[in-house]
């Protein structure tokens, strides 16, 4: 009987399926003052582990590399596939939510 209940649970599918989208953009705001990118991260602080964040900046390319990098290191599992496209255009980024920001380290 046990054997029967592990092979039971081993063919049935993993709950973890990453197939919740956490779309933020990033743009300029021309009646607003608020900054655009803290409105992205407040988006992403109410999305929760393991969805997807999917992030599209309409910014100039250097602003949006330095933007993409810090969601990147602050909130994106590492053992998942991330995937960023950074151009002139359009930048892009996927990658599955670890959860919560990772602490920010203080230098003095």
């Amino acid at each position: 009987m046990l054997i029967g209940l592990l092979l039971i649970l081993a063919c049935m599918p993993l709950s973890a399926s990453f197939d919740t989208k956490c779309s933020v953009l990033i743009t300029l705001r021309l009646q607003s003052s608020e900054d655009a990118y803290k409105e992205a991260l407040q988006k992403i602080d109410q999305c929760e582990i393991n969805d997807i964040i999917s992030v599209t900046s309409f910014l100039e390319e250097s602003i949006s590399k330095v933007y993409i990098t810090d969601i990147i290191q602050s909130y994106c599992m590492f053992n998942h596939e991330i995937i960023s496209v950074i151009d002139d255009k359009t930048s892009n980024l996927s990658c599955v939510h670890r959860g919560k920001k990772r602490t920010e380290r203080k230098f003095n």
